[in-house]
């Protein structure tokens, strides 16, 4: 749940809800209602949670295992898709086939990993 992860978390980096409500900018009582799940972080707190914390939103949320935030995720997978897959350079044969690895490779792909794989086009494209 969100407000046992989010002491989890405080806990780990040896915090207090002082502190982590200092850091915020919010009152202790608002962590320790976040804590016990007697309220919610608004869509801008638990982006500055996640921040803080230098985990994903959906981590928080328990939409996913993996803490990892997408950027951090999907840093080796960029630097490794420009070597594998240099479009620029590429004749138009060669990128048809580059495309058509890459479209099988899409097929194999859960839900998560496809969320990853846009943020990394976006990246890769300059859209983010």
């Amino acid at each position: 749940m969100l407000g046992e992860k989010i002491a989890a978390l405080r806990r780990k980096r040896k915090m207090r809800q002082e502190d982590l409500a200092r850091l915020l900018g919010v009152s202790r009582q608002a962590i320790s209602n976040y804590e016990k799940g007697e309220r919610y972080p608004d869509p801008q707190m638990l982006s500055r949670l996640a921040k803080t914390f230098n985990v994903s939103s959906d981590y928080l949320l328990d939409l996913t295992d993996n803490p990892n935030p997408y950027p951090q995720v999907c840093e080796e997978s960029c630097t490794y898709l420009k070597k594998k897959f240099p479009l620029a350079s590429a004749t138009t044969c060669e990128k048809d086939e580059i495309l058509n690895q890459l479209y099988c490779l899409f097929k194999k792909l859960n839900k998560e990993d496809l969320a990853c794989l846009l943020h990394l086009i976006k990246r890769l494209t300059g859209l983010e």
